[in-house]
């Protein structure tokens, strides 16, 4: 008994001295903090979400290896008399752990769904982190979009919110049609080039892939609502003719209506918040 103890003790003071604490902890630290700035980054650049679990994954499989290489480093720089028995048991137990960790991510198991939630609408907010189409400079300080602020401006309502990157190159219509979402508020120049130029044509052949769905848009920009509404009416014409009534499901905020064209006054995030109430029925 006397003897494990001792190994115990030897153990912990090689592994002390070897540093293996600092490492595991630095290892943690920087990796985490990586996952986080990953998460930040993949929606502004439109990258999928699966490549943050693959971080996240790699994260947990590799922290066993640089815990061994470690070792054998530090055994190299201050060789101890430590039985081999304990580091390799405590190996074996940390590569486990961590193996079921990083295959957690990559297949995690299906939630027990609520159907409180299920029930509520799904609103998906779209916009362009583009700094050109955002609309507040304390939004483009904080590299956040017009999305993010309205995500937070509804926190309240009883809905689900999800935001969706997009600019010229995104193509995610139809992965956006199987979430079947309640309402779309989107930027009515989301879509364009970095310079603003460019069709509205992306916006309608958005449009389009709900034809026959039951989801309501909300589409806003910087100007008066009856000049939005015009030009949106010719842009959607001839979807309305092949999809009677398309055109009632869509609606326009003109954020010129209301005189300051910003998303960070009471003076448009007040009407905002009650047309999004109107069009979902929310009390």
């Amino acid at each position: 008994m006397e003897n494990k103890t001792a190994d115990h003790r030897s153990f912990f003071r090689t592994a002390h001295e070897r540093k293996l604490w600092s490492v595991a902890a630095a290892y943690l630290v920087i990796g985490f903090g990586l996952i986080e700035g990953a998460e930040l980054v993949a929606p502004r650049i439109q990258l999928p979400s699966s490549y943050v679990d693959l971080l996240l994954s790699g994260l947990f499989f590799m922290f066993p290896v640089a815990l061994g290489i470690r070792w054998v480093v530090g055994g190299r720089e201050r060789p101890s008399s430590v039985h081999s028995a304990a580091p390799l048991l405590s190996l074996v137990a940390i590569t486990i752990f961590s193996g079921w960790l990083g295959v957690r991510v990559l297949v995690p198991g299906e939630a027990a769904a609520d159907p409180r939630s299920e029930a509520l609408p799904l609103v998906i907010l779209m916009d362009s982190p583009h700094p050109a189409r955002v609309y507040d400079e304390e939004t483009r300080a904080a590299s956040a979009t017009n999305a993010d602020v309205l995500s937070d401006l509804l926190l309240d309502l009883p809905i689900r919110r999800q935001r969706e990157s997009i600019g010229p190159e995104w193509h995610r219509d139809e992965e956006i049609l199987r979430f079947n979402p309640d309402l779309i508020v989107i930027h009515y120049s989301g879509f364009r080039q970095e310079d603003g130029s460019g069709p509205r044509e992306r916006l309608r052949l958005l449009i389009s892939f709900f034809g026959e769905s039951n989801t309501r848009f909300l589409i806003y920009s910087r100007q008066v609502e009856a000049r939005l509404r015009s030009v949106l009416d010719r842009l959607l014409a001839d979807l309305d003719i092949e999809n009677p009534g398309l055109l009632d499901r869509v609606s326009v905020f003109g954020l010129d209506d209301y005189g300051s064209g910003s998303w960070l006054t009471p003076l448009t995030t007040i009407p905002f918040k009650l047309r999004v109430k109107q069009i979902l029925a929310i009390p």
